[in-house]
């Protein structure tokens, strides 16, 4: 897929649980105990839910942000999961927002 035209949505960026993985290195992050994978580590949040560097202005470490985060596509979340499966593990808001670009796409492409 091509990159992921955010055009500054942030949607990824509430409540989501993003685990370092093993080439991130944790200490350049504010992290927390992950909250499903046992002894992992994971960005931390805000009070509200929302990523810890998550600013007025989008990412405040978008330059070093964790490869999970880098990986992030909505789109492919969209195709790889059903409405009852987002819901269920509560990316239903990102699910929406997948399928709506793989919508958009869609079109452009049957107007070529």
């Amino acid at each position: 897929m091509s990159a992921v035209p955010c055009n500054g949505c942030t949607l990824c960026c509430h409540g989501d649980a993003v685990r370092l993985l093993p080439l991130d290195n944790p200490y350049l992050y504010k992290t927390e105990p992950h909250q499903s994978d046992a002894g992992q580590l994971m960005l931390a949040h805000k009070a509200d839910g929302d990523c810890f560097y998550l600013g007025d202005s989008g990412c405040t470490i978008q330059e070093t942000k964790p490869q999970m985060c880098k990986d992030m596509d909505c789109r492919n979340i969209a195709n790889g999961l059903g409405y009852t499966e987002a819901r269920k593990i509560g990316v239903l808001v990102v699910w929406k927002r997948g399928r709506t670009l793989n919508a958009i796409k869609s079109l452009d492409l049957d107007n070529e």
